[in-house]
């Protein structure tokens, strides 16, 4: 009998013990906050604008400062000088009338970093606007 009342006071001690209402969320803990190493850009074809991806996979929608465009919509060649990470207006309502596939060469692309330091990446190509073959019925 005694042995039971000591095991029944164990547990009970325990559990008063482990009800604590101290808060130790921020007691000894450590908070890892990643850091933004721009790793490669990427075209948003819905908001016409080019974005920044980091080593994490975070996007960096305002990191890109400047780029050039070429691309050719009916049979006319286009290009342009961006400044900031969005197409021009103009271009904007050429891409979205789209009723074919088209492709648009990214070159010349600048961004910058977390601490301000400008960086350039490779030229890239991307698709847009809508195959003609999804759209026959």
């Amino acid at each position: 009998m005694k042995e039971l009342f000591t095991i029944i006071l164990f547990f009970c001690t325990s559990l008063m013990f482990a009800q604590d209402t101290v808060s130790i969320d921020h007691n000894g803990s450590i908070k890892v906050q990643k850091k933004a190493i721009l790793h490669s850009v990427i075209y948003d074809d819905v908001n016409f604008r080019l974005v920044c991806r980091d080593i994490y996979g975070n996007i960096h929608d305002s990191a890109v400062v400047s780029f050039d465009i070429k691309t050719t919509v009916r049979g006319i060649a286009y290009a342009e000088k961006t400044t900031g990470p969005f197409l021009s207006k103009q271009m904007q309502q050429r891409l979205g009338r789209l009723d074919g596939l088209v492709v648009i060469m990214f070159s010349n692309i600048k961004a910058k970093d977390i601490n301000g330091q400008i960086i350039s990446f490779p030229n890239f190509k991307a698709e847009t606007g809508k195959a003609r073959e999804n759209q026959d019925f």
